[in-house]
């Protein structure tokens, strides 16, 4: 379906701002009628458990940030 980004960009401000809203309210009706894979599922699941078995095995967020971004 081609939109043109010219008329668009004419919106007005409230337009522009309902339109946006009602593209993501579509994105998100989308993916909450998805179904979620066992692998993620099961992922989840181990996650919450090791976080539940060891609670204090985490890094604090500046010690992550420095590890992963320098």
């Amino acid at each position: 379906m081609a939109i043109d980004k010219i008329i668009l960009l004419q919106l007005s401000p409230e337009e522009k701002r309902q339109l946006a809203f009602d593209l993501l309210d579509s994105i998100d009706e989308d993916f909450i009628s998805t179904p979620m894979p066992d692998w993620k599922k099961m992922l989840i699941r181990e996650r919450i458990q090791n976080d539940l078995e060891k609670p204090l095995d985490v890094l604090p967020w500046n010690e992550v940030r420095k590890k992963y971004f320098g």
